[in-house]
């Protein structure tokens, strides 16, 4: 699992995290986002003179769509998603306009039955001004989150809200790729460290699935 994901936090730059070889530039196989299993398994004939195995029919699983937008009522935002990865530096690669949240793709996708669904953006930028996740610390348990795909919209309940200190992130939790599904919204908080050029916190958001929300 994700064992050594370090986030970098930066006033002008906004989020960053550092990877592990768990978490190599290139996505190891494993990393790359399945397709579809086909409609049907086809059956080598026999070789020893016995019968045929029957054809086993394979119902098609379809992998649940990428999310595109995310809205959150309490503070009032609505975001595009965008699917990021690996930058060549070896961080995570996300949006610079703090008004676009990204989504780590090679973590769990909204939908998927295990796993946290990773979402990030910066808080703020020398460019761009101050983002929607500036107001993240706001939330409360019970606050719905709606993450939106092409055809369906999935909400999340908030269990909790945390500000923590950057060397105290269970990033294992974070972005875990097992257990139940979970949403985990991220970005920067705390006071700014103008020598060293970031936040010395992160606000971290936990959420749920609502049961029952969303489709296929």
């Amino acid at each position: 699992m994700a064992t050594a994901l370090v986030a970098a936090l930066l006033a002008g730059a906004g989020t960053a995290w550092a990877t592990s070889p768990e978490h190599p530039a290139t996505p190891t196989p494993q990393e790359q986002l399945l397709p579809p299993v086909p409609a049907s398994a086809p059956v080598a004939p026999s070789t020893d003179g016995a019968k045929r195995a029957p054809r086993v029919a394979v119902r098609a699983v379809e992998a649940p769509q990428l999310p595109t937008s995310i809205v959150i009522a309490r503070i009032k935002a609505r975001m595009p998603i965008l699917p990021v990865g690996v930058a060549s530096d070896g961080q995570m690669a996300l949006p610079p306009d703090p008004a676009d949240i990204g989504w780590y793709r090679y973590g769990s996708r909204p939908g998927d039955s295990a796993g946290a669904t990773v979402l990030a953006a910066h808080v703020d930028s020398k460019e761009y001004g101050i983002g929607p996740m500036a107001r993240l610390g706001e939330l409360q348990a019970g606050d719905v989150i709606t993450v939106l795909s092409a055809r369906t919209a999935r909400r999340y309940v908030v269990t909790a809200t945390r500000q923590l200190e950057k060397s105290t992130l269970d990033l294992a939790s974070l972005f875990a790729r097992t257990g139940p599904p979970r949403l985990h919204l991220i970005t920067c908080g705390g006071e700014f460290d103008a020598q060293e050029r970031h936040y010395e916190q992160n606000v971290v958001v936990l959420a749920v699935p609502v049961r029952g929300s969303g489709g296929g």
